[in-house]
């Protein structure tokens, strides 16, 4: 705290005294006159504004802070969090000097900030005195009790808090959270009267908590309130019931990868279905860590050699194996010391596990094996995509009931007034509309840039787009800050923090061309009142609060604006389902109806997609006239082209029935015939997809696409062996357009003539 006889940004005196004997007016008058201290915040920054103009030598003359503001950020000299900081002092400054009863002292608070950061800023660049620069305290009120009291009420409520002078709301939670202590209910009170009980349970959401451990032998509380029903943990449990009626004894192999819910699949069972785990003994990602003195495979061998060839007739163990697809593939394709697992090897090649073929579960004999990796997080339905297992957890983390410890933890928060960035996004998140479009980012990630994205990494993500770097009471924040912590905001400007949120940021809105964006954008230009705007746009209260700080273009400038059109076009995307399907992204909906069609076998769907196809090839390889494709790259004087006849096949497709596809392969799959009845087949996902709609619409590739895209470049090489090169060969002439044919008469000797 800094002493009454020298002030917070006393520093300042060598640099702008005017400014300096300013700001310590600001704050003597903030807790007598409120509305008085906004007023001379706003002076302060005039006077530094002033000071800047008379030292930057060539800055023209201006007369308003609007355009003072707006040239010195355009011209780079000031930054943007300081242009922030000057377009906030600005707006209250207009709000104090217009308004007879605005009288607010936490608007007071909030611009005593923002000027300590404009004071530092201009020291920093204008000052050449060696002054140490204090840290930020929040200034006190004096010792007169009439005025004392008075702000001791204001502050308390400003706060929600029970001390004066405490402007964070910083909850004591460690880096790991643990359950809580002292009952079994569904939220434990025990945290103190400043203390955040929402902020604790979404932070028990994050990867660095004690939840997020995972073990195939413990099942928290918490995690039993979070758990979702999956198609694996079914047809496990079918396995497993189906088990019991068995003589002999049963492997239950558990395939996948790192983090995709092993572990919290078999806690889940272990705890609430002991009848069926009853007799299992369960290997959790066997490894060195089972026998320290041992490698991986002589770990396993030791597991399983029961299941030998040599022991498997006698055995009645019952095991559970966990275990990364990578490790089982060398098990059986080791061979080992002691035993030989021939057996099991013949039931895991049968089981298709390793190729192109989608295996969920696959049984014989002694043998059980189910794969993570064919079943999907998301589901494909004629209408798009959804998610039963995302929406259903997000569900259970927003729902507004009294059964949702969440919902339960706002509820005593705001039986504190505590209030902060947080509980505003949480709230926003309880919107529907915002759920469903937050899963449909997911999925999105999903299958464009083919994450993986279990339970605990989205519950991860859950938390990462409701708490902001730094939870504040939001009363102390200024407006810029409200938009910079809010979930539209933290969802999609947080690319460092995972992978999750580094490929959300890549479906950002704001890198969408549409005609109804630029109106949105002309109008937020030419309308001078916002209101409008706003509410027609942003159907969410919350969200349309958040904007609703900002009235017109005449509050904002450069940066700014671009801060508040950037927020106002994210809310939008995440609370307007008309807006959404004017700006939908025609290139991924094409994708999902045409990868639902040939997981249905649709043929219409499947006849239209080979049609493009074939178009896309021929301008890929370029084609000198109808089905005739070229043979080799541009040259100065001629090229040669052969005749390409495509007979697509679709006898890979499997025909379903289902409105809604669980179980499907994620890529579009096609094939081509050649005349001796061999077969060519090329997956197609959404990268190769979107990038041979380009190809289609007149884009030419260059060599970073080809090599990007080398599976389609040497399908496309092998598919050429289809062609009627050895029969016949046209030959161009680029440059008068003249054509020939080299090919075979009845006598096989060669002919050579003119094409009309």
């Amino acid at each position: 705290m800094v002493s009454n006889s020298e002030y917070l940004m006393s520093f300042l005196e060598s640099a702008n005294s005017v400014a300096a004997q300013t700001a310590k007016k600001m704050e003597d008058l903030m807790f007598e006159d409120p509305s008085s201290s906004i007023v001379k915040a706003r002076v302060f920054i005039e006077e530094i504004l002033k000071e800047v103009f008379e030292k930057e030598d060539e800055a023209p003359y201006l007369t308003s802070l609007y355009d003072k503001i707006s040239y010195l950020a355009r011209e780079g000299v000031i930054r943007r969090d300081i242009q922030q900081s000057f377009d906030t002092i600005r707006l209250s400054g207009n709000k104090a000097a217009h308004n007879a009863k605005f009288n607010d002292i936490t608007e007071a608070y909030k611009l005593h900030k923002e000027m300590y950061k404009i004071a530092v800023w201009f020291y920093e660049v204008y000052s050449s005195a060696q002054i140490k620069v204090p840290l930020y305290d929040i200034p006190k009120p004096r010792q007169k009790d009439n005025i004392e009291d008075l702000v001791r009420k204001q502050i308390l409520e400003m706060l929600g808090t029970g001390s004066i002078g405490v402007s964070q709301l910083q909850p004591n939670i460690p880096s790991i959270v643990e359950e809580p202590k002292g009952g079994t209910g569904l939220l434990i009170k025990d945290l103190g009267e400043r203390e955040s009980y929402l902020l604790r349970e979404l932070t028990r959401l994050k990867d660095s908590s004690q939840e997020a451990i995972e073990n195939a032998n413990q099942f928290s509380t918490f995690k039993n309130y979070l758990h979702v029903d999956r198609k694996i943990q079914l047809d496990l449990e079918r396995i497993l019931a189906a088990n019991k009626e068995r003589q002999c004894g049963s492997l239950i192999l558990l395939c996948g990868s790192v983090g995709d819910g092993k572990s919290h699949l078999l806690a889940y069972l272990k705890k609430n279905k002991p009848a069926l785990m009853d007799g299992y003994t369960i290997f959790n990602d066997a490894t060195e860590s089972f026998s320290p003195n041992k490698n991986a495979m002589e770990t396993l061998e030791e597991v399983l050699k029961n299941f030998s060839d040599q022991k498997l007739n006698d055995c009645n163990d019952n095991i559970i194996l966990a275990i990364n697809m990578g490790v089982l593939h060398n098990f059986i394709s080791t061979e080992h010391n002691k035993y030989s697992y021939e057996s099991l090897r013949i039931f895991v090649e049968e089981s298709a596990l390793f190729s192109q073929k989608i295996t969920t579960h696959y049984s014989k004999d002694n043998f059980d094996l189910l794969s993570f990796g064919d079943y999907h997080s998301y589901e494909l339905t004629a209408n798009g995509t959804i998610s039963t297992f995302y929406s259903t957890l997000l569900k259970k983390v927003c729902a507004t009931t009294d059964q949702n410890p969440f919902n339960l933890a706002l509820q005593e928060d705001e039986q504190k007034n505590i209030t902060t960035m947080v509980h505003e996004n949480y709230k926003f998140l309880q919107n529907e509309f915002v759920q469903e479009q937050v899963v449909q980012l997911i999925i999105r990630t999903v299958i464009q840039h083919k994450l993986v994205i279990s339970a605990r990494a989205f519950l991860n993500l859950i938390a990462d787009i409701l708490i902001p770097d730094e939870v504040i009471n939001k009363n102390l924040i200024n407006e810029f800050d409200v938009l910079d912590h809010a979930l539209p905001n933290l969802i999609f400007n947080r690319k460092e923090r995972s992978e999750i949120l580094k490929a959300l940021s890549s479906l950002d809105p704001i890198h969408l061309r549409s005609k109804f964006i630029d109106e949105v954008i002309v109008d937020l230009n030419t309308l001078s009142d916002w209101t409008t705007i706003i509410s027609g746009n942003v159907l969410d209260e919350i969200g349309s609060n958040w904007l609703s700080l900002f009235k017109s273009k005449s509050d904002l400038s450069g940066h700014t604006f671009n801060v508040f059109f950037e927020s106002f076009l994210r809310i939008t995307y995440l609370t307007n389902k008309e807006f959404v399907g004017k700006i939908k992204d025609k290139s991924y909906s094409e994708f999902i109806k045409n990868l639902y069609g040939f997981n249905t076998a649709d043929k219409k769907t499947i006849r239209n997609f080979y049609d493009e196809m074939k178009n896309t090839i021929h301008k890929w390889k370029g084609t000198p006239k109808k089905d005739y494709v070229y043979l080799d790259q541009a040259a100065n004087k001629y090229r040669l082209a052969q005749k390409l006849n495509l007979r697509p096949t679709i006898d890979h497709l499997h025909e379903s029935t289902s409105e809604v596809l669980d179980t499907f392969k994620s890529s579009i799959v096609v094939g081509y015939r050649g005349e001796k009845d061999n077969k060519l087949l090329l997956e197609i996902d959404y990268k190769l997809y979107q990038l041979l709609m380009k190809v289609q619409e007149g884009y030419r590739p260059n060599k970073k696409d080809e090599e990007d895209a080398i599976n389609f470049v040497e399908f496309v090489d092998k598919l050429m062996n289809f062609g009627d090169k050895k029969k016949e060969l046209l030959v161009h002439f680029p440059k008068d357009n003249r054509f020939y044919i080299l090919k075979r008469d009845e006598f096989e000797s060669f002919v050579f003539e003119r094409e009309n």
